[in-house]
């Protein structure tokens, strides 16, 4: 299956999600994206930078005691006042990220599930 497709599953399958996108982040480029209407480059290329501050800025703090090596710090969040995104990666060593844009209020947790599983099959398939 391609990453546009899982994208596509992505974005479909969660509630409210309007854009989903996978990104390296140490290349800050969004490499494909899955989206309801027609997004300008711009967007991918802001949407890329925030996930790289974010992770930055939870990279610069240590692990809670007892926290799962595996998941902390291997998604953020980021709140505007209009809409939400969300960043995953399969794990925290990687540069690979699947971006989320979800804009109307709505649970986070059933687009973080789908996108760790996005995440999570990416990685397989390019093994």
């Amino acid at each position: 299956m391609t990453v546009q497709h899982r994208l596509d599953q992505l974005r479909e399958s969660a509630p409210g999600c309007t854009l989903a996108a996978f990104g390296d982040i140490s290349s800050g480029l969004i490499l494909r994206s899955s989206s309801d209407r027609p997004r300008p480059r711009e967007l991918l290329d802001s949407l890329c930078e925030d996930a790289i501050r974010c992770f930055a800025l939870a990279d610069q703090h240590p692990r809670p005691e007892g926290a799962d090596p595996n998941v902390y710090g291997a998604s953020v969040i980021s709140f505007t006042a209009r809409r939400s995104h969300l960043f995953v990666r399969h794990d925290t060593e990687t540069g690979d990220v699947i971006c989320t844009v979800i804009e109307q209020a709505q649970p986070i947790d059933p687009v973080l599930r789908a996108a760790r599983e996005t995440a999570e099959k990416i990685s397989e398939d390019s093994t």
